[in-house]
């Protein structure tokens, strides 16, 4: 069985107290329901969600978050 090539998008996300969070998102995602679309729609009180179930969660307030950078484009094989 082939095994399928899919691409990520990495985000470092800056928060105001200094700390840095590392997201990713499927790279052909449409910007508007990606984290940067969401993040520029979102009022202040939106809280977001980033991580998975198997390296947990971190809820982030967006008036906590002072940037958000993009990164590399990696390659992921599922």
């Amino acid at each position: 069985m082939k095994k399928e090539t899919k691409y990520c998008q990495n985000y470092d996300i800056h928060l105001l107290n200094g700390e840095v969070i590392g997201a990713s998102e499927a790279y052909d995602l449409p910007a508007e329901k990606g984290l940067v679309g969401k993040f520029g729609k979102a009022d202040d009180n939106e809280i977001f969600e980033i991580g998975d179930a198997i390296s947990g969660f971190a809820y982030i307030p967006k008036r906590s978050i002072l940037f958000i950078s993009t990164g590399d484009v990696r390659e992921e094989r599922c």
